[in-house]
């Protein structure tokens, strides 16, 4: 039994071991089944080379001939590249492929992209890009980097327009510049490119040629009237030429658009051996090339006026001046110009706590003297400039000739040679003084902005021209800096403060004096005067008596006088202070702690207005009795020698006429020549009325009233005219400073 079971046990054990042998000998003939599945074969018809797509490492690979050498990738999209530089594309989890065949390139063309299109040269990055010159039909211009502190070319430095150092430009329509001629990707490279019998690609637009003319609206041929033949004219196709940080130059000949309109043909001209060779090759790079390369320089540059200003800053103008051509003067003579007006800024550190703290400008201009300029219309008038409409460079760097086409100057005389010479002139120059301070705010130096305007064209745009000059320490105009370099087309709805009216530059309210800083006050017709004196300082009366706010003395024609107060103080017999005002009574210790007057109740005065008054009288330290009702305050001297009496009210009627002249107004501009206003002021029938007043600073204004028709009067301030105001306004101010001297109520806002 134990003999059959061993011998049992070793045939089992002898089968399982053949079994084993038969599973690995199987799995290695799948192994070899599998990889010939797996493995696919190509052969690159470039050379006849046999490569294969094994799947090795759970991944499809490309191997040489060996199967066991994988094929090196490109680093951008990780083809596979082969010996002849063709290219393969696999899918590595399910090993379908794709064979790309490149074709064979010509001088430093490259390829890029995910079609592998052909680039005429190497990608030139913008850091790599030192200069771009461009060469078209509208002119020619370099981009390129400029160093403005050494003068000096710099490839570190930033870009600038050549010749025009200090004009700024457009940065987006640059960098598509600079990407349109660094990168050359083509649309297409024409196959057997057509040749004519020099062996040039005239058919494409890259040769210079004459060629017939043709309307650019119409399309039709333009005929010359003197032959009955069409005209010609010469043709040159354009061209751009970059050079690179170290030195290396690639230029692209531009020749014809497309008759799809999808592009434009182009040649490439090898540089490298210090002479240009053209490459026997046409092609087509993308449209949008037209949109750089072909463009005038004017489309790059940014339109400037003056002097860049920022919102911080652009009211902050100095000798602020419009002038216009004074047509009975010649165009070239030096007293051309008339003055519209001038003005300036006036910083508020200088103006507080003055007289003018709350006016930002001041006029300057002789003609507007006295008047008050209107801070609204000066601040849009500088806004203007600081923002305009444009409508575009018309000329970068213009000719003298390009700013008389553009009607920025006039013909003056001829040089020794013949030749015409030119002076600027405009209809229109404005000027004015600007700082230009640092980050931090600190001044770096004044200039001297000179702005030309040109009369409005048909399409309602004007053109400008700016000059820039140093200036002295005391602002004055010195040596020319600089222009800025360009013809600019203005909307001239921009600039429409050239056209204002003088009443656009002032405020209607021709009085506008805080009545703390007014010292004088006097007024006088052909029949009545009156002067008014203010006082805002104490003024002792008697020992016990102060005024310590605004009082006036008035004095009228007729014989009238009067002294208003706003607060009485008197001390009584017991050491107490009173304080008496237009309407109320207080009574302190000298600590200043107030008591209850136990005999004082409330009346209504003369103007309506309740005050509180008193039944009995003050006992005062000196021996006087001061008597409060609600009109008056009469002061009874211990003698009762001279009683003074006041009338508590009269300050408030005073401010009330004080109103009716901040509430008289400039209704409009009134023009008169100098004979008819000589006329006017001469006339003394028509002399309405004179005032004058004179400040706390010492400042003397004269006003005079001329009456013109029923309803209007003619003002000038310290003899300057050229405005109205309403008649039975100029009356009022008599009618009612005749009421504060008979007490009675005035209404500002009235007519009468």
């Amino acid at each position: 039994m134990r003999k059959k079971r061993s011998t049992l046990l070793r045939r089992r054990t002898t089968a399982i071991v053949v079994s084993l042998v038969a599973i690995v000998v199987l799995a290695i003939a799948l192994a070899v089944v599998l990889d010939y599945v797996r493995t696919i074969t190509i052969v690159d018809p470039a050379d006849n080379a046999t490569y294969y797509i094994r799947f090795k490492d759970k991944k499809y690979a490309l191997y040489d001939a060996d199967k066991k050498t994988v094929m090196p990738t490109e680093s951008t999209y990780g083809y596979y590249v082969m010996r002849s530089g063709n290219l393969v594309s696999i899918d590595q989890e399910a090993g379908t492929y794709e064979l790309i065949i490149i074709d064979a390139t010509e001088g430093n063309e490259t390829y890029e992209g995910y079609m592998f299109s052909i680039m005429m040269f190497p990608h030139i990055t913008s850091e790599n890009i030192r200069q771009l010159d461009v060469y078209n039909s509208k002119g020619s211009f370099t981009f390129y980097r400029y160093n403005k502190e050494t003068g000096k070319v710099d490839n570190t430095a930033d870009f600038s327009i050549k010749g025009s150092p200090l004009v700024t430009f457009d940065q987006q329509m640059f960098a598509e510049l600079y990407v349109n001629a660094g990168y050359t990707i083509v649309d297409m490279k024409i196959e057997d490119p057509i040749k004519d019998q020099n062996g040039e690609f005239s058919e494409y637009g890259l040769v210079p040629e004459t060629r017939p003319l043709y309307d650019e609206e119409t399309g039709e041929p333009v005929i010359d009237e003197a032959t009955g033949q069409q005209m010609t004219y010469e043709y040159v196709p354009a061209y751009y030429v970059l050079t690179d940080t170290s030195g290396n130059q690639y230029k692209v000949i531009i020749g014809d658009m497309l008759v799809t309109g999808s592009g434009y043909y182009v040649q490439y001209v090898d540089m490298s051996t210090g002479s240009e060779v053209k490459r026997d090759a046409v092609y087509v790079l993308p449209f949008d090339i037209g949109n750089t390369m072909l463009a005038a320089i004017e489309d790059f540059v940014t339109p400037q006026i003056s002097y860049p200003m920022s919102l911080n800053d652009y009211f902050d103008v100095e000798d602020f001046y419009i002038y216009k051509w004074d047509e009975s003067k010649g165009p070239t003579s030096d007293d051309r110009y008339e003055p519209i007006i001038g003005f300036t800024y006036v910083d508020l550190s200088e103006r507080e706590n003055t007289i003018r703290a709350s006016r930002p400008y001041i006029f300057t201009s002789e003609v507007k003297q006295g008047y008050f300029p209107s801070d609204t219309n000066i601040s849009a008038c500088l806004q203007a400039l600081y923002s305009p409409s444009f409508n575009g460079v018309k000329k970068l760097a213009p000719s003298a000739q390009d700013l008389y086409d553009y009607g920025l100057a006039v013909e003056n005389g001829t040089d020794s040679d013949g030749n015409k010479k030119y002076a600027l002139f405009s209809e229109y120059l404005v000027t004015y003084n600007f700082d230009i301070r640092d980050e931090n705010g600190n001044l770096l130096e004044t200039i001297n902005n000179v702005i030309y305007f040109s009369e409005i064209n048909e399409n309602g745009k004007r053109y400008s021209y700016t000059e820039i000059y140093a200036t002295d320490k005391d602002g004055e105009r010195g040596e020319l800096s600089y222009t800025l370099d360009m013809i600019v087309e203005v909307n001239a709805h921009t600039v429409e403060f050239l056209n204002w009216d003088s009443f656009d530059w002032i405020t209607e309210q021709y009085f506008n004096l805080n009545i703390a800083f007014c010292d004088k006050i006097s007024i006088s017709t052909s029949n009545y005067s009156a002067q008014f004196d203010l006082d805002n300082s104490a003024s002792g009366m008697t020992d016990s008596i102060v005024s310590d706010k605004i009082y006036i003395v008035a004095t009228d024609s007729t014989g009238r006088n009067k002294t208003t107060f706003s607060t009485m103080k008197f001390v009584d017999i017991n050491g107490y202070i009173w304080e008496v005002s237009t309407t109320g009574i207080k009574m302190k210790d000298a600590a200043g702690q107030e008591y209850k007057i136990n005999d004082a109740r409330y009346d209504h005065n003369t103007l309506g207005e309740q005050a509180l008054v008193l039944d009995g009288f003050i006992s005062c330290a000196d021996g006087a009795k001061v008597y409060v009702s609600a009109d008056e305050v009469r002061i009874v001297p211990l003698d009762a020698s001279q009683t003074v009496t006041y009338v508590r009210y009269d300050t408030s009627v005073f401010r009330q006429f004080y109103q009716t002249l901040l509430y008289a107004n400039i209704v409009n501009s009134y023009e008169l020549s100098a004979e008819e206003k000589t006329a006017l002021e001469n006339d003394p029938g028509r002399k309405m009325l004179t005032m004058t007043v004179v400040d706390t600073e010492g400042t003397t204004t004269e006003y005079s009233f001329y009456r013109l028709t029923s309803r209007k009067a003619y003002i000038t301030i310290n003899g300057a005219g050229g405005f109205y105001v309403m008649s039975n306004r100029v009356e009022k101010i008599v009618s009612d400073a005749q009421k504060f001297f008979e007490n009675q109520m005035i209404d500002p806002t009235a007519k009468n």
